[in-house]
């Protein structure tokens, strides 16, 4: 049997993200490879110890996920009820149009980056990129020049393990900005509370809104869906040359098929297919970066005649003063550009399936508990207090739903049924 908390007990309850942080840490010991069921997962060729195994629970995301620790939050008054601390908010874009163009919707954290490198206040920017170990994955890419964020840009719907390389990376002593999940950049701010050098060397930590990504089966039906063999397949762009733009398969004979952003996830967003961890996940909002930005579309899905018209707009926001810091920087120096004001109430407008999955989440972890699961821990989330924003038969609904969905499978890496659309 598994011991508590290990590695081996987080990918069993459906838990583990693949983010790659405890490959980071243990480097001699785990290792970031493709499990039987197509998902990146960290394997163990030596097991951790007690010790060990005490650390990685302080920070993995399948154990915990935090939002701002209160020693970052410069004004407590500035912490909204549903979105976590908020200095500053805006509408904004790329002030570049190429790259508001060819970015996931309009190139904030793109354009963010570029100024961090281009004003000297970072070495490097440690973000995901398209490929990996299989064609559709992405990987982590340390881009140290302008062209490399750029050809790095958008959104990678697939398994990554963008903290993989982090603390190799922080190891040759350069300053970097890290561009990850909010669930990834949640694990860097709490190993923060043990390493320093997060602190020293990670100038920001950037991440866009999260609503999930497609799990391998997903994958594979779609490609099935367009007549494509995954190893025919050369590379695949998910979104971006357009807002969101075009998910775009490439082959490695040369030719493409494309398909809206509506065919590849779907008209209901209640009806997504998405990792276990993600449908229980208690802040897709990023609570724990300096920067977040997102989409702004209504309820979080594009209408068609949006997708044929939308220049793209993000929403801004700047959790703390470095954050804040930075967004006006990027103002200034024309990197980014305004489109509007924006307030905290607009984000449950653009993301209501958020507000959901954080009101529902004490609910959701105490029915993995009653499964006999551990369930997943929160800090600075605020989760007691958003669980009374819903009434106590919805409650018990959600704790009943969770168990009877973990009893049936539907938290495994392996469950693929067409059931697991529902939510």
């Amino acid at each position: 049997m598994p011991t508590n908390n290990s590695i081996e007990q987080i990918i069993e309850e459906g838990l583990c993200i693949g983010c790659g942080l405890c490959a980071s840490v243990f480097p001699s010991q785990v290792q970031m490879q493709l499990s039987p069921s197509g998902h990146l997962r960290p394997s163990e060729s030596t097991a951790l110890n007690s010790g060990q195994n005490t650390h990685l629970q302080s920070f993995c995301p399948g154990v915990v996920q935090s939002g701002m620790p209160s020693d970052k939050v410069l004004n407590p008054e500035n912490i909204d009820p549903t979105w976590g601390a908020i200095e500053t908010i805006v509408k904004a874009h790329s002030g570049d149009a190429k790259i508001r163009h060819k970015a996931a919707t309009g190139g904030a954290l793109t354009a963010i980056s570029q100024y961090l490198l281009e004003s000297g206040q970072v070495d490097g920017i440690l973000q995901v990129a398209g490929g990996g170990l299989k064609a559709y994955f992405g990987h982590s890419q340390l881009s140290q020049t302008s062209d490399d964020v750029i050809k790095g840009s958008g959104s990678i719907y697939a398994s990554t393990a963008p903290l993989e390389n982090l603390l190799k990376t922080l190891d040759t002593g350069i300053n970097i900005a890290l561009v990850a999940k909010p669930c990834d950049i949640s694990a860097v701010r709490l190993l923060g509370k043990k390493d320093p050098r997060i602190d020293r060397q990670i100038k920001a930590l950037l991440t866009p809104v999260c609503g999930g990504f497609f799990p391998p089966f997903a994958m594979d039906n779609f490609l099935k869906s367009v007549g494509a063999d995954e190893d025919d397949v050369q590379s695949v762009s998910y979104r971006g040359e357009g807002c969101p733009g075009p998910t775009i398969v490439r082959f490695k004979n040369g030719e493409t098929i494309t398909k809206t952003y509506l065919d590849f996830w779907g008209t209901d967003s209640s009806q997504w297919y998405m990792p276990w961890r993600c449908r229980i996940c208690p802040d897709g909002s990023g609570e724990a970066a300096d920067i977040v930005s997102g989409d702004t579309w209504p309820n979080c899905e594009p209408t068609l005649e949006m997708m044929e018209n939308d220049l793209g707009t993000n929403v801004v926001i700047g959790r703390t003063s470095r954050g804040a810091e930075i967004i006006n920087g990027a103002l200034k120096a024309n990197y980014l550009n305004i489109e509007g004001d924006a307030e905290p109430k607009d984000l449950d407008y653009w993301q209501p399936h958020l507000v959901r999955k954080k009101t529902a989440a004490d609910a959701r972890y105490a029915g993995m508990r009653a499964a006999g699961q551990m369930g997943l821990s929160t800090l600075d989330l605020r989760t007691d207090s958003l669980k009374k924003c819903i009434n106590e038969s919805d409650y018990q609904q959600e704790l009943v739903g969770t168990t009877r969905r973990i009893k049936i499978g539907k938290h495994r890496d392996d469950f693929s049924e067409e059931s697991s659309q529902s939510s």
